[in-house]
């Protein structure tokens, strides 16, 4: 099992919603519990500029390079701030690594990274960088033919699905909560919940989309973007799953790959519940579900 981490994965945000220490908080978890060490946990390399013009227009990248206060940053819910815009830079290069190494070995964890909110040309949401976007092109470069992102998060990925909406190679995927935000985009396949929708409503639509995208669309290799938001007790939405029900639904996307024999890499994306501790053992129990998998 492997993981990729920096601890730069930090920043000055301020009294904020968005849970900064969630990052090393998790990476200590796996470490006291045997599963992160070392030898397992990789560090990202920062993207170069002209890898990052892939993915953003030239003008939003100068924007972001210097840190400026335009109509392109502004949307973002997050300080306008270096420190922030260079972590995200860093997650972008993580995500790719952990499709790097997933296809190597068959999955990675990046303890980082689902910033599915913002588009080529401007931020929104908590995200400056399109970690997702960035992994899937490369990706595509590297030779991959299919591409499956699997966004489980509770806000749809809108800034993905609009990056990916005339590229067939990549097939987008959301289930999320539909009257909340964004304003959405139209993915490959979307799953717009109910409010209040828990455990048994969105475990069987999981299990349904994932038979489409790996016994249809089949990919070569899996993004798979484990909000830890769709949780009941979550301070920005209104799903209703368990910590238990999203374990499940971990094992559904987790072993659906596995029994395709296709390569996943997870990333965090988001998780705002009022104790941290609970958004925190979400994401560590998708790591322990990977693991599992990777040894049986």
């Amino acid at each position: 099992m492997n993981f990729v981490y920096s601890p730069q994965y930090r920043a000055e945000i301020g009294s904020h919603v968005f849970p900064m220490e969630k990052y090393v908080m998790i990476l200590a978890r796996l470490r006291a519990e045997g599963l992160a060490d070392d030898d397992n946990v990789h560090l990202p390399r920062r993207p170069t500029d002209e890898q990052l013009r892939k993915i953003v227009t030239p003008e939003y990248l100068d924007d972001l390079l210097n840190c400026r206060i335009t109509r392109r940053t502004y949307p973002s819910e997050l300080p306008v701030k270096q420190g922030i815009i260079d972590m995200q830079i860093l997650c972008c290069g993580g995500s790719y690594l952990a499709a790097q190494l997933a296809l190597k070995h068959g999955m990675c964890y990046h303890i980082g990274g689902g910033f599915h909110h913002a588009f080529a040309d401007h931020a929104e949401g908590f995200c400056y960088l399109n970690d997702v976007v960035f992994s899937a092109v490369m990706m595509l470069e590297q030779g991959m033919q299919r591409v499956a992102i699997i966004d489980c998060d509770l806000h749809q990925g809108n800034g993905t699905a609009k990056f990916f909406e005339q590229e067939k190679r990549v097939f987008t995927f959301s289930i999320h909560q539909e009257s909340l935000y964004p304003v959405k985009q139209t993915s490959d396949l979307d799953i717009g919940l109910p409010n209040d929708a828990g455990d048994d409503e969105y475990l069987p639509r999981l299990e349904s989309a994932l038979e489409r995208i790996f016994g249809g669309f089949g990919p070569d290799c899996a993004i798979y973007v484990a909000g830890a938001d769709p949780y009941v007790l979550d301070q920005l939405g209104n799903l209703r799953l368990t910590v238990e029900g999203l374990r499940q639904r971990d094992g559904l996307v987790i072993g659906r790959a596995v029994t395709s024999r296709v390569p996943v890499a997870t990333v965090l994306a988001g998780g705002y519940a009022e104790n941290v501790e609970d958004t925190v053992e979400i994401h560590c129990n998708t790591a322990r579900t990977m693991a599992h998998y990777h040894t049986t």
